[in-house]
């Protein structure tokens, strides 16, 4: 029986990450019957029929955004475009002889989604660069939707100041609003009444404007409506910019959004590809194998949507059933510790002609960091956390040597593992002190094909294994270690937002926080419980 899961996105740069997370899932679809997927694509996915009695697969999901944000693309979508009638004629409301009509010009496809339909009637590869020419989510967009998936807010535009979406308590008045909740709620329990064993939700969103409050409010009524397990990943931008008065005014809308996902959700983890976070991004967070740019949401998102497919693998593996979305919330969230930092491998550093064995050899004798951590503020060691890790892209023939080539291999004591599994846990149990870890392993790489950026360093093979030469190769796939720990270090993320917003004596000083509605003995509850928040992660030794 299949376990539903329900994806929400809300906010542009959470669209970003979602549509690079669609794009991969699509790209990592398996066809070959002899080689069937390991990942049980039903759990996010749902089978459809339109009105042409074409059979539709599409994502499970509801996506949230400004009104002016989608381009070319259709609110509807195009799958379900109705069939034309030949044999009906014009209305008979409307005269035609006297009828005018006004329509406006579509709005020009990105050059990619030009050549992607293209591919699809000639099979002509073309060239993009798609660093410039990428200028929105739907610029790169693979999948096509169902028509509940796209909502638009239209009291507020795009790219406009007038009035502008950036304040925490707008998106909170706006889920109020009986025709934006009304609507939403319908096409959530549409869904939701199509499961058979729904596990319940994970939700993307923006947590630096007004979709941090419209997003707090939705979850607060999935968790009074269906009593199912949500997880959240709150997403900050990277991109560096002259400090300004909106530094703080994010620094507030990301505390507020903290407090309440920590009362409505099962588990949540802050992502940002930016170490400091908050008031400015800081410094990018280093993968030694890639080069990207912080500036640009086009790779962020790519790196953010990576970790998320990869560690979600968990619960939509097709051999493990029986371990679900509850599964790992139940893990991470002990002792109301519900945040939760996030980490990347990519590629896994598994290099030319070496096993996994010596790899982990390698890793532990230079005291190598095994992940990045994409949590601002946090740097995660391993040490005394419960964490959910994936591993995928690692082969068993990549394990060790058979006994007669094995030579120094065979004096390590992880020798004596038969399985990808079996090693790697072997390991994290040595390095990783006073944890508890649970493990993933998929055989299978994450395929990287177009419109993923190019983002390796020309020393990465095609397959993902690594040269002390450049290569020159296109890489197609790669092994990737994704993880999500609940760690004592987290305290510094909730300390550090506390005191940038602690000089903050009145918040009648950001005319906009008040006029929404946010009153002052909320904002010191809200800094309260960040010091709540502090303690609560910090090991006390007697």
């Amino acid at each position: 029986m299949t376990r539903e899961i329900i994806t929400l996105q809300l906010g542009h740069y959470a669209n970003y990450v979602g549509a690079h997370w669609w794009n991969l899932q699509e790209a990592n679809f398996s066809y070959d019957p002899s080689h069937p997927s390991e990942i049980d694509n039903d759990v996010l996915y749902r089978e459809g029929e339109n009105p042409r009695r074409e059979v539709t697969f599409t994502p499970r999901l509801l996506i949230v955004d400004l009104k002016g944000s989608l381009g070319y693309l259709p609110e509807r979508g195009s799958l379900y475009d109705q069939v034309p009638d030949p044999e009906s004629g014009p209305s008979g409301l409307w005269d035609p002889d006297n009828l005018e009509v006004t329509t406006e010009d579509p709005l020009p496809k990105s050059p990619f989604i030009q050549s992607l339909e293209k591919s699809r009637e000639t099979e002509e590869e073309v060239s993009l660069d798609l660093d410039t020419e990428i200028q929105s989510w739907v610029d790169y967009l693979v999948p096509r939707f169902h028509t509940r998936t796209v909502n638009i807010i239209r009291e507020y535009q795009h790219k406009s100041s007038s009035p502008p979406f950036d304040v925490f308590h707008y998106g909170r008045n706006l889920w109020s609003s009986e025709q934006f909740q009304d609507d939403f709620c319908d096409r959530i329990r549409a869904y939701a009444e199509e499961c058979d064993l729904m596990q319940g939700f994970q939700v993307l969103l923006d947590s630096t404007d007004a979709f941090a409050g419209l997003s707090t409010s939705c979850i607060e009524h999935l968790h009074d409506e269906y009593t199912k397990s949500i997880v959240a990943f709150p997403l900050i931008e990277s991109r560096n910019s002259k400090p300004s008065a909106s530094d703080h005014l994010k620094a507030v809308n990301i505390a507020l959004c903290y407090q309440q996902l920590n009362e409505h959700v099962s588990l949540y983890s802050p992502l940002s590809c930016g170490e400091n976070g908050w008031l400015s991004s800081g410094a990018p967070r280093v993968l030694p194998y890639l080069t990207y740019n912080q500036d640009l949401r086009y790779h962020t998102s790519a790196l953010l949507a990576t970790t998320l497919d990869t560690l979600t693998i968990r619960y939509r593996h097709k051999q493990h059933t029986m371990s679900s979305l509850s599964d790992l919330c139940a893990d991470l969230n002990k002792s109301g510790r519900k945040a939760a930092a996030t980490t990347l491998s990519l590629p896994f550093p598994m290099t030319v002609k070496r096993d996994l064995i010596d790899i982990l050899d390698d890793l532990e004798n230079e005291s190598t960091p095994l992940w990045t951590s994409l949590t601002p503020r946090v740097t995660v060691s391993g040490d005394s956390c419960m964490q959910s890790l994936t591993l995928r892209g690692v082969r068993e023939d990549r394990l060790k040597r058979p006994v007669p080539e094995a030579r120094k291999q065979m004096a390590k004591p992880a020798y004596r593992c038969s399985t990808v599994h079996e090693m790697m846990s072997m390991y994290l149990a040595y390095s990783c002190h006073a944890s508890a870890t649970h493990l993933t392993t998929l055989e299978s790489g994450l395929k990287v094909s177009a419109p993923f950026p190019k983002i390796f360093k020309d020393n990465i093979h095609g397959n993902g294994d690594i040269a002390g030469w450049p290569v020159g190769e296109e890489v197609k796939s790669v092994p990737v270690l994704s993880g999500i720990h609940s760690t004592p270090e987290l305290s510094r993320l909730f300390e550090s937002l506390h005191d940038s917003l602690a000089s903050i004596k009145n918040i009648k000083r950001f005319h906009a926080l008040a006029d929404s509605g946010l009153e002052q003995d909320d904002f010191k509850e809200c800094l309260d419980h960040l010091l709540d928040s502090k303690e609560n992660y910090e090991e006390h030794f007697v």
